[in-house]
């Protein structure tokens, strides 16, 4: 394990909007939103260990995926010490 890291995703959407936390393809954590008429946001956080080449990044659920783009969504990683 290289580094530990916070990551942390917030959504925003119209209707309903679910997307996964995935390291190396597998599921971390999961983040809905739903809202109707108006708008819905929600988040999450995990910290987690990571190794060199290892890769995270946010999956869009078919089943919700009216996610709003531009500035309204974020993700972001965090290093919080390196092992």
């Amino acid at each position: 394990m290289d580094s530990t890291r916070l990551c942390t995703v917030s959504v925003t959407c119209v209707s309903q909007a679910a997307v996964m936390i995935v390291k190396n393809g597998e599921m971390i954590a999961t983040v809905w939103a739903e809202s109707i008429p108006y708008w819905g946001t929600s988040s999450n956080a995990v910290v987690i260990s990571l190794d060199r080449g290892d890769q995270v990044w946010l999956l869009l659920l078919d089943r919700a995926s009216h996610l709003h783009g531009y500035m309204y969504t974020t993700f972001s990683g965090f290093l919080l010490f390196e092992n």
